[in-house]
């Protein structure tokens, strides 16, 4: 059965819709990607209020919650997975388009690359599409043999990866990067620092080899332990797997609503 995509209340077909091969339409807009379980979605009234409050600042219209929840109920319907990959956009002439596929989860821990940006960036308060700037940064690190980049500002601060965020373990404690130095305000991100104890510190790019362990952390991979930073491998310790356990079990905790 072919893919098909909720667009202003109807189900379509990609074609029909105007979306690419992965899902992506035209023009520009916010969107959300949530993990869902079963056919329920984690975490939506979080990811719901996080695409409200970039509305706003945009002055952008946006749909009712009862029209969103209409709109993941019969996608995820119509395309059904054990486990899914939801994504929620929002155009910019206030159009809700919803597409579900399968996810796969990852099982092997990341081998992360370094990158340093070459120009001055701002805090990405929120998630835009064309989302085509970090999906090819995200291409040219798998290119060069690893699945993601650890990205490093022109302030010389460790801020996320191209796709995800990241909270590292330095002398015992558990730290993510805070929003100020360009990092997206993800929603697993949140609830690791408001339930888990992560800890929100500035981390200078000179202590990368002080990382004793870390985690690529986003709604979907929710926490992938890192093994491995260019060529330095990181050990998966006993407390690092019990801190991955904690991740997934507040995530789990959260995942209704």
């Amino acid at each position: 059965m072919s893919a098909s995509a909720w667009v202003a209340s109807e189900l379509l077909s990609f074609e029909e819709a105007q979306l690419d091969n992965a899902g992506w339409p035209s023009g520009t807009g916010i969107f959300e990607t949530i993990k869902t379980v079963g056919g329920q979605p984690w975490a939506l009234s979080r990811h719901m209020r996080r695409a409200l409050n970039s509305a706003r600042r945009n002055d952008q219209p946006f749909p009712s919650e009862e029209l969103i929840r209409k709109a993941v109920s019969e996608v995820v319907s119509a395309n059904p997975f054990l486990t899914g990959r939801l994504r929620l956009l929002f155009s910019s002439d206030g159009t809700l388009c919803a597409t579900h596929h399968e996810y796969v989860e990852i099982e092997t821990p990341a081998h992360l690359g370094i990158r340093h940006l070459s120009e001055r960036f701002s805090s990405p308060v929120e998630k835009r599409y064309p989302y085509t700037k970090n999906l090819e940064m995200l291409a040219q690190a798998k290119s060069a043999g690893f699945d993601d980049y650890i990205l490093i500002n022109q302030d010389g601060v460790i801020t996320e990866t191209a796709i995800a965020n990241l909270v590292l373990q330095l002398a015992g404690d558990w730290i993510t990067p805070p929003l100020s130095d360009g990092v997206l305000p993800g929603v697993m991100r949140a609830l690791l620092v408001e339930k888990n104890g992560v800890i929100v510190r500035q981390i200078q790019a000179e202590k990368m080899n002080q990382i004793e362990s870390g985690f690529v952390v986003s709604s979907l991979k929710i926490a992938q332990p890192i093994g491995q930073i260019g060529d330095r491998i990181l050990a998966i310790s006993p407390e690092s797997e019990q801190m991955r356990s904690s991740f997934a079990a507040t995530a789990l905790a959260t995942s209704v609503g």
